[in-house]
Parts: structure tokens; sequence; C-alpha cells
């Protein structure tokens, strides 16, 4: 027969009455552990009667008028004193997070959209109220949100499409689309009002940005709706890399309205209004249950949230 574990062991006792045992080791007196817990005195003796059949062993025998300790009630006080010294700790432990002071490394999932548009902003929040944490910014995968349950990744910066019920979102803003084009481009001298003509639209080849490797994205099925298709003629998984390959073809990019003005600042790069409406999305940040309630995990949210949020004039 397999002897308990320690586990199964601990299920045998309730955690009052090593208190009890610790006081009455101590004091060597029922009466006087009744007065310092706060119990009756045939409280205390039953609860020896308990502790006694837990450890199979008397624990403390009368010698007169006081009790003495067994052999074995003597070595079990040492080690029950810093068993309930280290659960003290344990409740004692404060789960304060101090900017200040802490040096936590954070971890956030993003593409380089995400990391564009927000980090720089998130950046020099995070350096002036916490100097000696650190942020390590990790491309999102297939593994992204799995990992979320996990140590790997405290935050992932996504969009509004589907996720595992398992994980909290909190929207940082509502985007919208734009073009951009190599300054030059034919299709910029015969815009109108700053928007691509259709015509145009569908003649040039176009670049697009999939980070799971999808064949085609929102552009294609608003044209679809139309009766229209599109040539991709680049697919690439970074919304940075797009714009520099943009800026040097006549390729067609459309990409979210935030990054596309951040990369417009570029002198080859002119940001234009495409020629059809194209559905809005959510921009979110999505983290885990597991790590809602840690105080550091909640400011690094305020301040993702807040670094969003200071794009409010888009």
């Amino acid at each position: 027969m397999d002897r308990p574990s320690a586990d199964d062991n601990l299920h045998r006792i309730d955690l009052n009455l090593l208190v009890i045992l610790k006081t009455l080791l101590e004091t060597r007196s029922v009466t006087k552990t009744a007065d310092r817990r706060q119990m009756s005195q045939p409280a205390v003796s039953r609860a020896l009667a308990k502790l006694r059949r837990v450890f199979d062993d008397a624990l403390l025998v009368k010698a007169g008028t006081v009790m003495r300790p067994t052999v074995k009630g003597s070595e079990l006080l040492e080690p029950i004193q810093r068993a309930l010294a280290g659960i003290s700790d344990v409740f004692a432990t404060r789960s304060d997070f101090d900017p200040s002071s802490s040096e936590r490394v954070f971890r956030i999932a993003t593409t380089d959209y995400g990391a564009t548009v927000i980090l720089p902003r998130l950046a020099h929040l995070v350096t002036s109220e916490a100097p000696r944490t650190s942020l390590e910014i990790t491309p999102v995968d297939a593994q992204t949100f799995r990992s979320l349950g996990e140590v790997n990744i405290d935050i992932a910066l996504y969009s509004d499409n589907p996720l595992p019920p398992s994980l909290r979102t909190r929207d940082l803003f509502r985007e919208r689309f734009a073009c951009l084009v190599r300054a030059g481009h034919p299709a910029v001298r015969r815009s109108a009002d700053g928007r691509m003509h259709l015509k145009d639209y569908l003649a040039f080849s176009h670049i697009l940005v999939t980070v799971v490797g999808g064949r085609t994205g929102p552009v294609d099925t608003a044209l679809a709706a139309l009766g229209h298709t599109r040539h991709v003629a680049v697919r690439i998984p970074y919304f940075a890399t797009a714009a520099l390959v943009a800026s040097t073809s006549n390729l067609v990019l459309t990409i979210p309205r935030r990054a596309a003005e951040n990369f417009s600042g570029d002198r080859r790069l002119r940001l234009i209004e495409p020629p059809l409406e194209l559905p809005n999305f959510d921009y979110r940040m999505v983290w885990h249950e597991r790590t809602h309630s840690e105080p550091g995990h909640a400011w690094l949210r305020r301040l993702v949230l807040k670094a969003a949020r200071s794009d409010a004039s888009h």
C-alpha cells in the first residue's frame, strides 16, 4: 500500500490546530493557551485531543502541577514555529507595485503597426514613471494568445478579430484605413480631393500586409462586394517594410490610418484616401484573466490606454 504523500497529510489537519499546538508547547499550559488564543479551556483540551490523534502521540503530559512535552512534542515545536512564520509571511507579503523602484520586465506582443502607433508614447510614459523597468516587444504569432495564459507575454495589442473567450480585452481606439503611394505616383496626380479614383486603385498592383499569412484582407472583401478584385503583388507581415516597398514602386499600400500618417512623414510617400468605403475596426489590448488583478499589470494597462488615447485627435 502506498504511503500517504505530504499533501495527503495536510488534509488531515486544521491550520488552527497547529497554532494551538504551538501555543501549548510554548506555554505548557492549557489555561495560558486558552487565555492567549481567547478560547475556553475545554475547547483547548478538545483541540489537544485531536492533535494527539493526528500525531499519534501524547505531545504534552502531566508532570506534577505542570505539563511537559513528550520527545515528539519537543521535536515539533521548532518546525511548527517555522511553518507558521512562513505562512504569516505569505499573508503579510504586500502585492503593491511601486513603479519608481520596480525592475520588472514587461512583455508586449504586437505587430509593428501597434509598435508604431503606441510604443513611442508608451515608452515615454513607462520610463518617466518606472525608470528601472524594461519593455520587451515580441511579434504577434500563432502562439501569442496561448502565451498570454502562461508567463511569456503580459499584454497583446491586436485588432477586433475573434479571440479565445478566456482573454480580457479593452478597446484602445477606433481605426480606419488610408492608402500610401510613392510621391509622384500617377494616381496622386489624377486624384480628386485627395481620394484615389477606383479605376486607378484597380489598375495598379497592391501590397498586402498580412500578419498571420492570409491571402486576402478587408480590402478584398469590400472590393468583392462591388464585383471587383485587385492584384496583390507583394504579401508581407511588416507594415514599415511595406511602406518602404511602396516608396520605391508604383504599388499601392492600404493600411490602418495611424500607421499611414506616421509613415507619410517620409518625403518619398504620399497619403491618399481609398476610393471605396472600407470597414473601420477596433484596436485593443488583450490580457489573461490570471493577471487581471495584479497591481503591476494594472499599472501597465493604464499606461497603454493613456498612450493610445493620446492620439484622440484621430
